[in-house]
């Protein structure tokens, strides 16, 4: 989702705190008895207008767009129970709220909205704040979900899983087709292309950039990495303890070798996200090329200044190699909490919240969310529709193939920790010019460093 930059790129310190002071932690066992009050709920203060008063209510922390409509369908076709929605806060906020309510052992809504990187600091080591699905039948559903998604929510583990999948973020490329006819440059399929396309853009007169490496792009940077095989970090629910960290391996300095030269040759950019200087080089003709995650259709939709005669489109991203693994940045999962006072009523929800046709189309045509529900990723509908934005361009039928063939990836327990070292190392490296390997070496060390000041070995 959009917000992920943002929330990953802060400390959250309460959270971290919360996660990493788990290991080694015996004060919790991590075995809370389950909730079963159907009636804790009843006097809680809902943003929405709950259709059923009589009913059981199932609290929700929830930032997702359109989130209320999503809300008011569940509550329509439900008579059991009914959504009360407690909290819109954005991510980063709630999940400071989230990290302060465990604290104070009591606050927290029955089902919390996470982003998959966010996850593990809530369920590692021996205390475990997210409820294992698997007691509530979520195996029942698996089939539903793209395997990389499911694996998300698993932790990288195979014996629990923390959440119901419900968006992903595939990456491809946004192309200014009028740019590239304009030069009379072929649109690239491989980095070697893309690098030869930004050398040959500059040389006949563009004035910008063919595309833009961010230093502060935290999970969206990693997804260059897994693309060229590097797995940076590992992380397993089984065995919560322990974590790996590769971040300076052979496929990372490949890429940020790559990157680094690009940079020096003056045809990529190194501008942060998520600013308003970089809104507006999105759309005035200063980037060639936006290589980001599905969530971008939107973003470019309702951005304002677009460049008078713009021709958008969207292309796979490029490759190192032809089998390159698909790559995702961002999503996230609705995700019980050990705090919620009716557990399985709480998981029943979770799990039903948007598994039917209508609010698929509710998440996808009003909220933006890119699906991880096969029956929608495989919809002719979905597959056919063009989008106005990009010339009625069949979008999904480069962008679903991408999301489908995503195959997980794991995120340490400390991931906002990692995210910040990591946006320092880059801006030396992307901006001033220092060596990549001194500097993914120091990063490298820095974490597994912290780690074990936390407790946790190293692998």
């Amino acid at each position: 989702m959009r917000s992920i930059n943002k929330a990953l790129g802060l400390v959250l310190a309460g959270a971290m705190a919360l996660s990493v002071g788990a290991c080694g932690s015996g004060s919790d066992s991590g075995s809370k008895a389950a909730g079963s009050d159907a009636h804790a709920n009843d006097s809680a203060k809902c943003i929405n207008k709950v259709k059923n008063p009589k009913a059981e209510k199932v609290t929700l922390w929830s930032w997702y767009p359109q989130v209320e409509k999503l809300i008011d369908h569940f509550n329509e076709t439900h008579n059991d129970v009914q959504v009360c929605w407690t909290s819109s806060d954005q991510s980063a906020k709630a999940y400071s709220r989230f990290s302060t309510a465990i604290k104070a052992k009591s606050g927290a809504a029955d089902i919390v909205q996470l982003e998959y990187a966010m996850m593990p600091q809530y369920a590692s080591g021996v205390e475990k704040h997210l409820v294992d699905l698997n007691k509530y039948g979520v195996g029942k559903i698996k089939n539903n979900y793209t395997p990389g998604a499911w694996k998300d929510v698993q932790l990288g583990g195979n014996k629990s899983v923390y959440g119901v999948p419900v968006d992903v973020g595939p990456v491809v490329m946004y192309y200014r087709k009028d740019i590239f006819d304009k030069y009379g440059v072929k649109i690239p399929t491989t980095w070697d292309e893309y690098e030869k396309a930004g050398l040959e853009l500059k040389a006949k007169g563009y004035q910008g950039h063919i595309g833009n490496w961010q230093p502060n792009g935290t999970l969206f940077n990693y997804a260059y990495y897994d693309q060229a095989g590097g797995k940076v970090f590992k992380y397993s629910a089984n065995d919560p303890e322990k974590v790996g960290i590769d971040v300076n391996s052979a496929s990372v300095k490949k890429v940020v070798t790559f990157w680094q030269k690009m940079a020096k040759e003056g045809i990529v950019a190194t501008d942060d996200t998520d600013t308003a200087a970089w809104n507006k080089k999105n759309v005035d003709g200063s980037y060639a090329t936006i290589i980001h995650a599905s969530w971008m259709v939107g973003y470019l939709n309702g951005l304002s200044g677009v460049q008078d005669g713009s021709i958008w489109q969207v292309a796979k991203a490029p490759g190192w190699t032809a089998n390159d693994p698909a790559i995702n940045c961002g999503g996230s999962a609705l995700t019980v909490t050990d705090q919620a006072k009716d557990t399985k009523q709480a998981a029943k929800v979770a799990m039903e919240f948007f598994g039917d046709d209508q609010a698929q189309d509710i998440a996808v045509n009003d909220s933006g969310l890119y699906p991880t529900w096969q029956k929608k990723l495989q919809s002719q509908a979905f597959l056919n529709r063009g989008e106005k934005f990009f010339n009625n361009q069949q979008i999904n039928k480069i962008i679903a193939p991408v999301a489908q063939n995503y195959k997980g990836y794991q995120f340490l327990p400390f991931q906002t920790y990692a995210n910040d070292e990591q946006t320092k190392t880059l801006a030396s490296i992307l901006r001033d010019g220092a060596n990549v390997s001194t500097k993914l070496d120091a990063w490298e060390k820095t974490l597994s460093t912290y780690a074990k000041q936390q407790g946790f070995t190293v692998e």
